[in-house]
């Protein structure tokens, strides 16, 4: 009734679950990463949690192949894998869209600062004042028009936002407004393939139920790590030595 001040909303979410025949059978077998998983749950962390942790190293590996191998220029060396594991709650476009504004809005707050020429730890402390006050902001609009996914934005990494934001700041000063935004824009395309990774049901089950896929990870970091030959994006800016050859 219209007289009643209540308001409620529900959200539905496909979740697979297993039957206790397989969890039985689970046990029982001698090379399992269940009964690893189950002490972790004792000790009070939840699974929602591993498989963030354990996607990590997976969206790190996917950053490197992007700035390694395709040439791509991003804001943190992880930083993509970090906004991405904070858009499993926001939703992928909310989460671009709230470290988007962040980014910008807390890096022209530089400006004026730089100005002032105060010490780097104080400035560093304001920014970080910014960057919680237009989340707190973000998350209350989000409550008060509906759109709840953006009410979650609370939940990405404040610290990490405050350097990159005053890294975007420093790149425009130094750089001019176009490379600035060309990094900002690799940097999301590089979150969204590490979001698209690391929340594929399929990555996430290899990795519960075979964590020693860890050191296929490993092997080919250290392959990219010996990584000598031309870079996707420089094709086009050596493409007149790749035609004479």
């Amino acid at each position: 009734t219209p007289h009643i001040n209540f308001d409620y909303s529900s959200k539905i979410a496909k979740r697979l679950t297993s039957t206790e025949a397989f969890f039985t059978k689970l046990r029982e077998h001698p090379l399992n990463a269940y009964n690893a998983w189950a002490a972790f749950e004792k000790v009070g962390i939840p699974l929602s949690l591993l498989k963030i942790i354990l996607m990590l190293p997976l969206g790190a590996f996917i950053v490197a192949i992007f700035r390694n191998v395709i040439g791509f220029e991003t804001f943190g060396t992880f930083l993509p894998a970090l906004i991405a594991v904070a858009s499993r709650e926001t939703g992928f476009t909310w989460g671009i869209i709230g470290f988007s504004v962040i980014i910008t809005l807390v890096g022209l707050v530089h400006y004026p600062l730089e100005r002032l020429r105060i010490l780097h730890t104080p400035k560093m402390s304001i920014l970080m004042v910014c960057v919680v006050s237009l989340m707190l902001i973000m998350s209350v609009m989000g409550v008060k028009y509906r759109i709840f996914d953006l009410s979650y934005v609370s939940l990405f990494p404040i610290a990490v936002l405050t350097i990159t934001a005053e890294r975007f700041a420093l790149l425009l000063i130094e750089e001019g407004f176009k490379v600035a935004m060309k990094v900002l824009f690799m940097t999301l395309i590089v979150t969204g393939f590490c979001y698209l990774a690391m929340n594929s049901l399929t990555m996430e089950s290899l990795f519960l139920a075979f964590p020693e896929l860890y050191l296929v990870l490993i092997a080919l970091n250290l392959w990219l790590g010996r990584w000598i030959g031309i870079r996707v994006v420089e094709y086009r800016r050596f493409r007149w030595l790749v035609q004479r050859r």
